[in-house]
């Protein structure tokens, strides 16, 4: 192995080595060479650090998607009945499965920042629409907004995630996810706040007050402002003194059919059912919420579930960090973990929401048998924000070239889109709750089956762009770096 020393000193000395030069495009990526560096890295400066670029994600986070989290988690976007804006979401969902899977062109195109950008302008019209709605009955904005909100939240969910996979250093990377996902959480805290300040005297079934939505319109039209502050790859000062690598822009053709190969890969194909899974169950519980409890038990419901949601994904993202097991111990523990709690969590479900069907209540926080069917809704949002940050931490494993992680991130966001389309569809028509839950449970046991296949080559197979694992020792890296760059050669 040769390494070049640069200017900056010689922590950076790198090598490039080609990775995958049968799979794509012309790329190469740095690693460090010098496992014993004389002088430690500089200090990034603040405005380029990877924390500061990951709290500008997590502010358009909480700005943009986290609101919008928190008008779900009161039921339905707070109104009195969840057809009307079920149907919506399912229009929303529809084009944002579109926008999801062309999403790398546009990054490709325009850059990750102008993309974020983009992405958060349909957010203060849905909310809009649903004030109109509410105070007004007008019902055709809720389409207008919905459609608006779907092109451009799905350029807004590959960008971040695209941003959060590959900024971050591969050792930190799930406290990174963690951090982000708080902030997104932190949306719903705020929002669950407002939303129980504005509404502490509903104590039947209805709908929120008008002037929580005004609230949520002006904070999300802080979104594009934010989103000006993010610093494209190539000027991020990571801490360890290693760089984000640079993607070369392709044609937009090209583009195209790097994303298509790598949604054909037997591993994405597996991981569909789990990245399915994740975002399913969002209207049925919005639905379910909506239905049997009200307005101040629905409120309190949004503030309580976002604090449990903010530690439970800290706790995973340091779970994932741990240097005190391997990369694949991880991965498989936290997936074995979390699975078993999700499993439980549905079969709860099914047992509640059957025992409602014969006698539907009308429960407020004062009402006997308002804990367990309260609690189980607690337990369902904490178990979708734990699935969902393994998730990213997994695809994020997956990738074999930098250009790999935004095209993981679009089509895995594109997937979750589809399924929240049909689950929206399923829950704006008179549908069962009992079999939505049912289908729930069903899709739980398919993506554990299915995803496990690659859980277990975490670490081993799948050792993401970077291209090498964290924990491994100096003499055992040096190995492995010799071994990629003797196999680029031949």
């Amino acid at each position: 192995m040769t390494a070049s020393t640069s200017p900056k000193g010689p922590w950076a000395a790198t090598t490039d080595l080609p990775r995958n030069t049968d799979s794509g495009p012309h790329e190469s990526l740095a690693v460090t060479a010098d496992d014993h560096p004389v002088a430690a890295p500089p200090k990034p400066h603040w405005f380029r650090s990877v924390f500061f670029q990951a709290t500008v994600v997590g502010l358009l986070a909480f700005a943009a998607p986290g609101l919008w989290n928190a008008l779900q988690s009161v039921g339905a976007g707070g109104q009195q009945t969840p057809f009307l804006v079920m149907a919506g979401n399912a229009l929303l969902f529809s084009l944002m499965t579109i926008t999801c899977l062309s999403s790398s062109l546009v990054i490709n195109r325009i850059g990750l920042r102008w993309t974020l950008v983009l992405g958060t302008t349909g957010y203060a019209l849905y909310s809009a629409a649903l004030y109109q709605n509410n105070r007004y009955g007008t019902v055709w904005f809720i389409y207008v907004g919905s459609a608006a909100c779907g092109i451009t939240a799905g350029l807004f969910w590959a960008a971040e995630g695209a941003v959060m996979l590959r900024y971050p250093e591969p050792e930190r990377r799930g406290r990174y996810l963690a951090y982000w996902l708080a902030y997104r959480n932190s949306g719903a805290i705020l929002g669950g706040a407002i939303n129980l300040g504005f509404n502490a005297t509903g104590t039947r079934l209805g709908k929120l007050d008008w002037r929580t939505y005004i609230v949520f319109v002006v904070l999300q039209c802080l979104g594009p402002a934010i989103g000006m502050l993010l610093s494209p790859p190539g000027k991020v000062q990571r801490a360890n003194g290693t760089k984000v690598a640079v993607v070369q822009r392709l044609p937009d053709r090209v583009e195209f059919k790097e994303t298509l190969r790598l949604a054909a890969r037997k591993e994405f194909l597996l991981i569909i059912p789990y990245l399915c899974y994740v975002t399913w169950s969002l209207p049925y519980i919005g639905s379910y919420m909506t239905t049997y409890f009200s307005v101040r038990s629905r409120a309190l419901a949004s503030l309580v579930t976002a604090l449990a949601q903010v530690v439970a994904t800290g706790l995973m993202g340091t779970f994932l960090d741990l240097k005190r097991l391997s990369i694949s111990q991880r991965a498989k523990f936290g997936f074995i973990g979390m699975m078993a709690m999700s499993g439980a969590t549905w079969v709860w479900a099914v047992i509640i929401q059957h025992k409602y069907q014969h006698n539907p209540p009308a429960l407020d926080w004062v009402d006997d048998g308002f804990g367990e069917g309260w609690a189980l809704y607690v337990f369902q949002q904490v178990e979708f924000a734990l699935t969902y940050n393994y998730g990213y931490w997994l695809i994020g494993w997956l990738a074999k070239r930098p250009a790999e992680v935004v095209r993981y991130a679009a089509v895995a966001r594109g997937v979750e889109a589809a399924g929240q389309c049909i689950a929206s569809g399923i829950s704006s028509t008179r549908t069962p709750l009992l079999v939505s839950a049912g289908i729930i449970l069903a899709l739980w046991g398919f993506a554990l089956g299915t995803a496990y296949f690659v859980v277990r080559d975490v670490g081993s197979v799948h050792v993401g762009a970077e291209g090498y694992l964290p924990e491994l020792k100096p003499s055992a890296r040096e190995a492995a770096d010799e071994e990629v760059a003797g196999g680029a050669k031949v």
